[in-house]
C-alpha cells in the first residue's frame, strides 16, 4: 500500500489481526514505528471471524470511502488510484466499486487453481461473468477488493457478526447495501494479486462452510429462488448426506491429486458434495464436520 501511485497522505491504512499466533502483531508494531503513512492496527486476542474483525476496523475509519482488502491480496500500484478516481467521479453515497483479483505469475498457480478461476468459479470469485463498467449486483460484493462510501455502510449497520465463518457475511452486507440503493460497478483495472496457494482439500473445507453459511444467509435475506429450485436444493441436501455420499466425499478429500494434472470431474463432484453436506448440516443443526 505504501508503493501506490497516489500520495499516501490521502488515505489511512487500518489492519485488524484476528487472533493470529504467527508473529503478525510484532510485524504490525514494527511497521507502525517506521511508516510515515497514517497507520492504525488492532490485535484481537481470539479469532472471532471476518465480520467482527472488519467491524472493529470500520469503527476506526475516519475516511469518507472505505476500501476493503483481504489479508492475502497485494494491490497493484494503481489500485488505490483507480478506487479514488471512481469515487471522485461518482460522489453519491450509493456508488461503490468492485475491483478484481487474480493469482500473480510468481505464485506459479497449478492446474487446480486455474480451473477454480474458470470452470470452478461458482465456488470462488466469479469475475468471468462480469463486464467492465457494468453493474455487478450485491452478490458480487467481494471484500477482497471493494470500496464503498462510509455513510452508506453506517446506514445499514456494517457486517452481521452472527456469520461465524468467512463466507456470505460480505454477500449479506452487499444485499443490505443494495436495499439502500448501492450501485456496485466492476472495474477490472483496479487489480489485486491473490497470494494464496490453494489446494482442492482446502477449498473443499471452504465450500463446506459456504454451504453452512448459505443457510444463515437465506434465513436472513430470504430465498429468492423458485419453489422448484428450493425443493431441488432440499432434496440434494438430503441425498448428499446419505452414508454412501458422505463416504465418497471423504474419499475424494483424501485422494492424492497430482498438481501437474487436471481432475475436473472429481474436483466438481467434491465441491458439489461439500456445499450440500454443509448446507444440510446447518439445516439439521449438526456438528460442523471440517
Amino acid at each position: 500500500l505504501e508503493t501506490q501511485s497516489i500520495d499516501s497522505a490521502s488515505c489511512e491504512i487500518i489492519v485488524v489481526d484476528d487472533g493470529s499466533s504467527d508473529g503478525t502483531a510484532e510485524v504490525l508494531d514494527s511497521f507502525c514505528r517506521k511508516t510515515a503513512s497514517c497507520f492504525l492496527y488492532a490485535v484481537l486476542k481470539e479469532n472471532g471471524g471476518p465480520a467482527r474483525a472488519r467491524n472493529i476496523g470500520l469503527s476506526r475509519c475516519r475516511g469518507r470511502v472505505i476500501l476493503i482488502l483481504g489479508d492475502d491480496i497485494e494491490p497493484a500500484d494503481s489500485l488505490l488510484a483507480q478506487h479514488l478516481a471512481f469515487h471522485r467521479q461518482y460522489p453519491d453515497d450509493r456508488d461503490a466499486m468492485l475491483g478484481t483479483v487474480s493469482f500473480p505469475e510468481a505464485l506459479h498457480a497449478d492446474r487446480f487453481m486455474r480451473w477454480l478461476e474458470q470452470d470452478g468459479r461458482k465456488y470462488f470469485f466469479n469475475y468471468q461473468d462480469l463486464q467492465a463498467g457494468e453493474p455487478a449486483g450485491p452478490l458480487f460484493f467481494y471484500t477482497c477488493n471493494v470500496s464503498v462510501k462510509k455513510n452508506l455502510l453506517d446506514r445499514v449497520g456494517w457486517f452481521d457478526e452472527s456469520f461465524p465463518y468467512a463466507s456470505h457475511e460480505d454477500l449479506e452486507l452487499g444485499y443490505r447495501l443494495a436495499e439502500q440503493g448501492m450501485r456496485l460497478v466492476y472495474n477490472p483495472d483496479a487489480r489485486g494479486y491473490h497470494w494464496h496457494l490453494l489446494t482442492i482439500q482446502g477449498i473443499a473445507r471452504r465450500v463446506y462452510l459456504m454451504g453452512h453459511s448459505a443457510d444463515i444467509f437465506w434465513n436472513k435475506v430470504g430465498d429468492s429462488g423458485s419453489s422448484a429450485r428450493r425443493l431441488a436444493r432440499k432434496i440434494l441436501a438430503g441425498f448428499c448426506t446419505m452414508a454412501p455420499m458422505v463416504s465418497l466425499w471423504r474419499g475424494l478429500q483424501k485422494k492424492n491429486y497430482d498438481p501437474a494434472r487436471a481432475y475436473p470431474r472429481q474436483w466438481q463432484l467434491l465441491l458439489f458434495l461439500s456445499f450440500f453436506i454443509g448446507l444440510s448440516d446447518a439445516q439439521a443443526k449438526r456438528k460442523v464436520r471440517v
